[in-house]
């Protein structure tokens, strides 16, 4: 009988020690990131769950807002709608994709160029001969040798050649983000959240505990009955 509760109550003591740290465990798994960083420099945007369809690669650094998440594909919203700049909907590679758990600051690149188109002048009539329209840079397209610049231009959206002197600034957002929570320790929120998420099976626990505990103790110290007999006898 001692055996078969020291059996039943050791499994709760060890249930009593583990659970603490189990919800935190369960958060993470749970836990859907609305954006996610682009960390490569491969990391394209696909019109469809294919990869035959990719658009351009992403700038390195900036985000992508998850809409769906899958083993494959994840579904991605990149830019922003503005006067001269649209958002694109498409779908990037789940394992190029670096998931967070916060909104970025400034999540999508923001960077235009102009290029200019030659006319032909060669009536000589008083046109003219050169026009300058301005492009939205969304990414790279690579063709062999030659890179092209996935633009907006006057509503469309189309490929370039990608200028001699054409760059854009990394956002260092992620690794700043990234450095401060290395350094900073859990405040005091955090540890009352996770303390409150743990109470429940803490308690369930504990009045176990309570109920078997005494019994045992019981059983152990109660003394042993005479016999009504002596064998010898």
């Amino acid at each position: 009988m001692k055996r078969l509760l020291l059996s039943a109550i050791l499994p709760l003591l060890y249930l009593f020690l583990l659970f603490p740290a189990l919800p935190a465990r369960i958060a993470v798994a749970e836990t859907t990131s609305s954006y996610a960083c682009v960390l490569g420099d491969e990391t394209y945007f696909y019109s469809d769950k294919t990869e035959r369809k990719g658009l351009f690669t992403l700038p390195k650094s900036y985000f992508v807002k998850v809409l769906e998440v899958a083993s494959d594909f994840c579904k991605v919203e990149y830019g922003d709608n503005a006067a001269d700049s649209q958002t694109l909907t498409g779908y990037c590679k789940t394992a190029e994709l670096t998931f967070v758990d916060y909104t970025p600051t400034k999540p999508y690149l923001y960077k235009t160029f102009e290029v200019t188109y030659t006319i032909d002048g060669a009536t000589g009539a008083p046109f003219l001969t050169q026009i300058t329209k301005s492009c939205t840079y969304y990414g790279d397209y690579k063709i062999g040798s030659e890179t092209y610049c996935y633009v907006l231009q006057d509503g469309a959206f189309g490929y370039l050649p990608r200028p001699d002197a054409f760059s854009y600034p990394e956002n260092g957002e992620y690794y700043e983000r990234l450095q401060d929570q290395t350094t900073s320790a859990p405040s005091g929120e955090n540890k009352e959240s996770a303390k409150s998420s743990s109470s429940p099976v803490q308690t369930t626990i504990l009045i176990l505990l309570c109920l078997l505990v005494p019994l045992l103790a019981a059983i152990l110290l109660r003394s042993p009955r005479r016999q009504p007999y002596d064998p010898e006898e």
